[in-house]
């Protein structure tokens, strides 16, 4: 299968980094379009240009990895997309878009995280091809979803990976305020969040260390203060408003 990336940012390079790590593709087998040519050296072995048309002539499977506003200054030759499957992580943009632009093809939505390159993202994908289904698989966890929630994944789990790395950095500020170094802050924060994802139940795990009237205790009680269930849903949400 030939595959095409256009758009070669972090979101592009984590994609073929996945495929190619997941035994999906190997970089000979990619065409990449991208502006910029550091973009386009980071796949040395992949055909590149600055040319989307290029790309879409030679390729079987063609991903739309670019800001939406540059998906709307495209212009792409209709006749070169027959037959082939358009699949766009472009945030933004609706099937409803993709077909007003560019006529009555196979399009799939996908809202992956960047941990695709390790093939350990969060996909969330609308009806697609079995072939196509079964590359998000590969990537990570992959559900499908109506089209009117694709969004809602990207809030959830592409932001969401942001989100969390922002609680994580909490946890490591407040160490650097007991007076741990920001190594050690940064380590004992990474391995306790680890700590709590390989115990699975994330509520019974916080009741478990939570004894009555004592420290564990004392804390969750000022997050429930502060609302802090209320915080992370209002930001997922604020994301999701963005979005939609």
């Amino acid at each position: 299968m030939k595959i095409g990336i256009i758009g070669f940012g972090n979101l592009g390079r984590s994609l073929a980094s996945g495929l190619v790590k997941s035994g999906t593709a190997n970089w000979s087998e990619f065409y990449i379009c991208d502006a910029s040519p550091e973009a386009r050296n980071f796949a040395p072995n992949a055909h590149t240009s600055e040319d989307f048309n290029f790309v879409i002539e030679n390729t079987d499977v063609i991903f739309l990895v670019v800001k939406s506003y540059v998906f709307d200054e495209m212009l792409i030759d209709k006749a070169t997309l027959a037959g082939k499957t358009v699949i766009s992580f472009m945030a933004g943009v609706t099937l409803e878009d993709l077909r007003s632009r560019l006529g009555d093809l196979t399009f799939v939505l996908g809202m992956p995280s960047l941990a695709i390159a390790e093939c350990e993202g969060v996909i969330g994908y609308t009806k697609a091809p079995a072939d196509v289904a079964d590359i998000f698989h590969k990537l990570g966890y992959a559900i499908e979803v109506l089209p009117k929630d694709i969004f809602k994944i990207m809030a959830f789990a592409a932001c969401g990976l942001g989100f969390a790395a922002y609680l994580i950095d909490t946890f490591a500020a407040a160490g650097l305020t007991m007076g741990f170094s920001p190594e050690e802050s940064a380590r004992i924060a990474a391995q306790t969040f680890k700590n709590a994802i390989d115990r699975g139940d994330f509520k019974q795990t916080a009741k478990a260390v939570a004894t009555p009237g004592g420290a564990t205790e004392q804390g969750l009680m000022h997050f429930d203060e502060c609302g802090l269930y209320d915080i992370v849903a209002q930001a997922m949400q604020k994301a999701y408003d963005r979005m939609a």
